[in-house]
């Protein structure tokens, strides 16, 4: 049996569990050199497992911040590469990125941040469990949550986009420009964000006394293929709706797809309205009508967490970001629209 080592309660237990010598799992505890990557991982999974939270000693801290998601996308994560990066570089580190596919190689992707040793991780849109936050707390590697999935606890660091504004803001624009029959393409039911921007929807209707049906509610995942299908799905309707709410400004690009193939042009036959404001929103024909994000300030606040945490100051360790509509030509006025028709029906009728 492995000799239990003294002033720690994990090391002979974890030990005789891997088939392992005390003393490998005090050198990783120790972050000292001389044991294999294999064994090293299986070391620090164990820990991880048993809620070990005493911080392991690194040999190198690597001068980067590493950057994860689970895909590369238009739906904002091309924006916080581009400002994670340059606020990384204003410091004199460097920016990493990792992809967990989803979180199908979230535990792998782990590994990999445990063996660099960044300053820091900033996930955007992705989640870490709790074992895994275990591990990074461990290690003292500082964790900021950029619109965290999940719920985030008093202990973690967090920046939050007030979704449920944004949310609230976007459907008005269509209410104070006459819309009434909205259809939703809402994100993943199992994301904070999507689920913050669907209530503020929906809080927006039930202040003027009107309601949002389930049937105008589809379900997207932020990405194109399911948002496209979504669009169809809405227009195809014997009474399809005059307007679209899109969970982000990706959905709405495809929103605009579906609508041209059945000869309705945005802005015109239908309005649409997306959320995030990132490329290509601006470019659009017409340019979308958006609830913006500011990535690059909260690219640079989360920049600024790793490095106060790693200074050890006081620093407000949960902060909400306010949203903004930024109104375009995407967004129809269905009452000066029909005050145009009549108009151009009576010019009719007096030639």
């Amino acid at each position: 049996m492995a000799r239990q080592e003294p002033g720690n309660p994990h090391v002979g237990a974890i030990a005789e569990q891997l088939g392992i010598s005390a003393s490998t799992v005090s050198k990783v505890i120790n972050g000292r050199p001389g044991v294999a990557t294999k064994t090293r991982r299986r070391v620090e999974k164990a820990l991880a497992d048993q809620g070990y939270a005493h911080p392991l000693v690194s040999t190198k801290i690597a001068q980067t911040i590493e950057l994860v998601v689970d895909y590369i996308a238009n739906n904002g994560t091309i924006e916080m590469i581009r400002y994670a990066s340059k606020w990384a570089l204003d410091a004199g580190l460097a920016l990493t990125v990792t992809q967990t596919d989803h979180q199908r190689r979230a535990e792998e992707c782990l590994r990999g941040i445990i063996d660099r040793n960044p300053l820091g991780v900033i996930t955007q849109m992705s989640s870490i469990d709790q074992k895994g936050k275990n591990v990074l707390k461990a290690r003292g590697i500082p964790l900021v949550a950029v619109d965290p999935v999940d719920l985030v606890n008093d202990e973690d660091m967090s920046i939050t986009l007030d979704n449920w504004t944004g949310g609230y803001q976007a459907a008005k624009c269509l209410l104070d420009a006459g819309h009434r029959r909205i259809g939703v393409i809402a994100g993943p039911a199992n994301v904070q964000s999507a689920q913050a921007r669907l209530a503020g929807y929906r809080a927006a209707l039930a202040a003027i006394g009107a309601s949002l049906p389930s049937s105008m509610v589809l379900q997207g995942d932020y990405l194109p293929d399911r948002g496209y299908q979504a669009a169809c799905d809405l227009l195809d309707r014997a009474h399809p709706p005059t307007a679209i709410l899109a969970c982000n400004d990706l959905t709405a690009v495809n929103i605009y797809r579906a609508a041209r193939e059945r000869g309705l042009e945005p802005g015109q036959d239908l309005s649409v309205v997306g959320f995030d404001n990132v490329y290509p929103s601006s470019y659009l024909m017409p340019a979308l009508t958006t609830v913006d994000q500011p990535f690059d300030l909260m690219a640079r606040m989360a920049v600024g967490m790793i490095l106060d945490a790693r200074q050890g100051k006081e620093f407000q360790r949960h902060v909400v970001m306010p949203t903004r509509l930024v109104s375009r030509h995407s967004v129809v006025n269905l009452t000066h629209a029909s005050h145009l028709r009549s108009r151009s029906r009576v010019q009719e009728a007096a030639q």
